[in-house]
């Protein structure tokens, strides 16, 4: 089994660990049509080991400068990232990888294999609802309803708008819950080891499908005034109660299995280093994730670039937790499961203290292996408000997506952009793909990375 994951790895990884770099994607996919590539067993690990790939690569690092966890350096493209700058050549590969592989072989898999393999069918769907949550929470309006029409020899997709790919996004998880409650006997087959997150254990799936509810719900927390009590609803349904809970992403620490942030570092030294804003905060507050999180710098201390800093390599880079070979990165956690339990509460009037206590608890945890202190825990959630859960949930969630989402709804945390850039705005999406703009037709094309997308009111 080991030497089989080795080689799905190699196959999805080896042909480029950096979304920033030009691939050829087109011959890293094998053709989803042809009957010898289409079983559920290879179309999960497929969809997993490219998920695991989206998860650590070109868009947790654009959002990551955003946020200022990371900021790009001009040794590299990450440079003009860190002043605003985002190349709509440059991001092709993301949005190729997750419509190419990770949601071209959901279809396949739904189309296919929907009647015999409910369970195979039910992972496909979380993992569909979380890579469609990536790309519209970047680009806004995306294609999905006619996303899958180029098997049919159609290359051009209608785009759906983002309020209209959050319906489909909360449709998606329902279905995916009725599928994995089905008995074990509807199944010809179920998922094992060729499902790396779990090995189908599909109590653990249902769980992580109710989070990512409460989490598109919650993220509607401008546009819709019930979006709070929906969140609180699909959590108290979810029912995580651990970290033991907790969907991770699978690298074996091995040539071709490495962890994507120490691949990159590896491969493009000092392109990327922490931000001064995120190593600060750590530090100030004598947070025990700080030696986790952040890596000694060149004088043996932990130090970031502030935002409008590109120049400077001596400092700090990922810490150890999170950028060794075998590293893995939470996906969706017990942690962020409370987090969204506690903002939801405040917005309901209703006392949120322990929820972020248990959060915060659990990301300590998670992070370094230890409990949290009680003088810890009792500073950091002395005050329970929006800015506080926003915080908190900011630095446990690092090298995810989610910080970047929450500041675009909330403003928090209150981050001075890099006053050195042309916008002295941090932006708030990525441009439309040059190839979707170029050769799609019905693409919504947006240039502007300044402008709002439909659930960011704030």
């Amino acid at each position: 089994m080991k030497k089989y994951i080795k080689t799905i790895l190699f196959t999805v990884f080896s042909i480029s660990f950096l979304a920033g770099c030009q691939t050829e994607l087109d011959d890293f996919n094998n053709n989803p049509n042809n009957p010898s590539n289409s079983n559920p067993s290879l179309l999960l690990a497929a969809m997993e080991l490219s998920t695991f790939q989206t998860h650590s690569s070109g868009l947790m690092r654009n959002a990551g400068i955003f946020t200022q966890h990371l900021q790009g350096t001009n040794v590299g493209q990450l440079g003009a990232i860190s002043y605003y700058v985002v190349n709509e050549g440059e991001i092709n590969n993301e949005w190729n990888l997750i419509y190419g592989t990770t949601l071209m072989n959901g279809h396949i898999l739904n189309r296919d294999f929907a009647n015999d393999y409910p369970y195979y069918n039910g992972i496909g769907q979380i993992l569909t609802a979380l890579n469609l949550g990536y790309v519209t929470d970047m680009w806004g309006d995306v294609p999905y309803d006619n996303a899958f029409l180029a098997a049919d020899g159609s290359k051009a997709p209608k785009y759906n708008t983002q309020e209209e790919i959050y319906q489909r996004l909360q449709t998606i998880l329902d279905q995916a819950i009725i599928n994995l409650k089905k008995p074990k006997n509807s199944n010809e087959e179920v998922p094992g080891d060729d499902d790396y997150i779990f090995k189908g254990q599909t109590g653990k799936w249902i769980k992580v499908a109710y989070v990512l509810k409460a989490r598109y719900a919650l993220r509607l927390s401008e546009v819709d005034t019930s979006a709070a009590q929906k969140a609180l609803d699909y959590i108290n349904l979810a029912g995580m109660i651990s970290i033991a809970d907790d969907a991770e992403t699978y690298f074996l620490g091995e040539t071709n299995s490495f962890n994507q942030w120490y691949a990159f570092n590896k491969q493009r030294k000092n392109y990327l280093k922490m931000g001064k804003y995120f190593v600060n905060d750590l530090i100030t507050n004598n947070d025990p994730r700080l030696s986790f999180m952040v890596g000694k710098d060149d004088n043996g201390e932990y130090s970031g670039n502030a935002a409008n800093d590109d120049d400077t390599v001596e400092t700090s880079y990922i810490g150890p937790k999170f950028a060794n070979p075998d590293s893995q990165i939470g996906i969706i956690t017990y942690a962020e499961a409370k987090f969204i339990e506690a903002e939801a509460k405040f917005r309901l009037g209703q006392d949120a203290k322990a929820a972020l206590q248990e959060a915060v608890t659990a990301s300590v945890l998670k992070i370094t292996g230890n409990a949290i202190t009680s003088d810890f825990l009792q500073t950091s959630t002395a005050k329970v408000d929006l800015e506080t859960i926003m915080q908190q949930k900011y630095i446990a969630l690092f090298l995810t997506m989610e910080p970047y989402n929450d500041y675009r709804r909330t403003g928090f945390p209150a981050l001075i952009p890099n006053q050195n850039s042309d916008t002295k705005l941090i932006p708030l999406r990525l441009p439309t793909p040059s190839d979707e703009r170029q050769y799609n037709p019905n693409a919504t094309v947006v240039s502007n990375v300044t402008t709002n997308v439909w659930w960011d009111k704030n």
